[in-house]
């Protein structure tokens, strides 16, 4: 689908209203090497925001919920968010946010390099607040090659400034140690916990299939590096997530404890199993942090180094216990997912990408039994390298999966097929401009987005 204006506004909308994200600028001031936007093979509808008045960007503020967080400096649809601190005019954007929604908590992602003394002290002012701070290396001469930033120091500089000012902030890691080395992925984590991060995220970097030879690794390097932390990291006084986790079940086990937090003062640890919360089952990792999350001081039994135990998180209602838990599945995208499944006749062939494919396939493994479904991992072709999730899905990838599937599986009729929702926008375009309805016209099938 061609770029138009009235599309533009639409996904600026679109991501405003379901994300509760408020876009501010799609310009950068570093040239990160595992830039995705780097890699993009020919033909990948992604668009940037004009620049825009401080007054223009409030005037959507009408259209956030303001009893969900705001999010700023990330995207949710096919908008680039550059570094929102670059705006000639964050100041009054920011200030001018909390004065129309003067509780509703802010999440504000940010490469750091613009944590000046004066903007901590603005973010000190707008509080509620959260910073996400993408360091990827303490080490300047590590963070310079990583990210060509001209004063690389700063960000350590600002991390240390938001923890000294009370600010709470996250540090994340795009993990390169094929570039910078392992140890200085634990030195940076290191870093982060010194300077007073709450949790520190190691993302799994991405390649295409046009990245040149020095950004490319090994096929587990997911593993390895789930591995370094587990053995390496653990003890460096701020829980370390991993994103995307490899998850293959929906245990609820904690990833972590924050420091200071009534989880801690529980005596939960990290890798504790949560097996109750006031009497009842969780089905997921998110439905455990959602019902601790939403309780007044409730009751968690809970299996820690083989001994079940129960304690009381003392908090009130709607505030975290500082359990942090890797994200698995929404309850709600859970029941969703499993009704769809089983209504209507015959088999329903669930698409997913290969990172999601084993969890995909034990969340639906009674349905799998029954004789529901089917899951059917597809490979990122069209992006190839180390891309594997679904939400990079293309039209050809799907329907060159689909047809080997069907050839290769002609005693099973398929009566549906299941789409990833997130690899198509709002009009069922993927990123190529292609529709969804172009693999039900093809195979003659019943095609969905979910």
């Amino acid at each position: 689908m061609p770029w138009t204006e009235d599309y533009l506004n639409a996904l600026i909308m679109r991501t405003v209203q379901e994300a509760n994200i408020l876009p501010v600028t799609s310009a950068c001031n570093v040239s990160c090497v595992f830039c995705s936007h780097r890699q993009n093979p020919a033909g990948v509808q992604a668009y940037r925001v004009p620049p825009r008045s401080a007054v223009e960007i409030l005037d959507l503020v009408q259209w956030l919920d303001p009893k969900r967080t705001v999010v700023i400096g990330e995207s949710a649809t096919r908008i680039i968010e550059g570094e929102p601190l670059l705006h000639p005019e964050i100041t009054a954007v920011l200030t001018g946010l909390r004065r129309l929604l003067p509780k509703t908590p802010l999440q504000i992602t940010t490469n750091g390099s613009l944590l000046s003394s004066a903007m901590v002290r603005l973010l000190d002012r707008i509080r509620p607040v959260t910073v996400y701070l993408s360091l990827n290396s303490s080490d300047p001469i590590k963070r310079r090659l990583l990210m060509r930033d001209p004063q690389p120091g700063r960000a350590l500089e600002g991390a240390v400034l938001l923890g000294a000012a009370g600010v709470p902030f996250e540090g994340s890691v795009v993990a390169m140690p094929q570039l910078v080395g392992w140890e200085d992925l634990c030195r940076t984590i290191a870093d982060l916990g010194r300077a007073g991060a709450r949790v520190v995220r190691v993302f799994m970097p991405g390649f295409t299939r046009l990245a040149p030879p020095d950004l490319r690794f090994r096929d587990d390097l997911g593993s390895r590096l789930a591995a370094y932390l587990d053995n390496e990291c653990r003890d460096l006084g701020v829980p370390v997530v991993l994103e995307p986790p490899l998850l293959t079940n929906l245990t609820p086990q904690a990833r972590g404890v924050l420091s200071g937090s009534p989880a801690q003062a529980a005596g939960v640890r990290a890798g504790d199993v949560i097996r109750r919360v006031d009497g009842r089952v969780p089905c997921s990792r998110v439905e455990t942090h959602q019902w601790i999350s939403q309780a007044e001081r409730p009751e968690v039994a809970l299996l820690s180094e083989g001994e079940e135990r129960t304690v009381h998180l003392d908090k009130p209602a709607g505030v975290s216990a500082g359990l942090v838990f890797d994200y698995d599945f929404d309850p709600r995208q859970l029941d969703e997912l499993r009704h769809t499944v089983r209504r209507g006749r015959g088999q329903a062939l669930v698409v997913t990408g290969v990172l999601a494919g084993a969890l995909m396939a034990r969340v639906l493994e009674q349905d799998i039994e029954e004789g529901h479904c089917r899951v059917l991992t597809v490979d990122n072709r069209f992006f190839g390298g180390s891309i594997g999730c679904a939400g990079l899905l293309v039209v050809d990838d799907v329907l060159e999966a689909l047809r080997t599937y069907l050839s290769e599986n002609p005693r099973y009729e398929v009566e549906r097929v299941l789409l990833p929702q997130r690899a198509f926008d709002y009009r069922g375009f993927d990123l190529t401009g292609r529709h969804y309805r172009e693999i039900e016209d093809g195979l003659g099938v019943d095609v969905r987005l979910l």
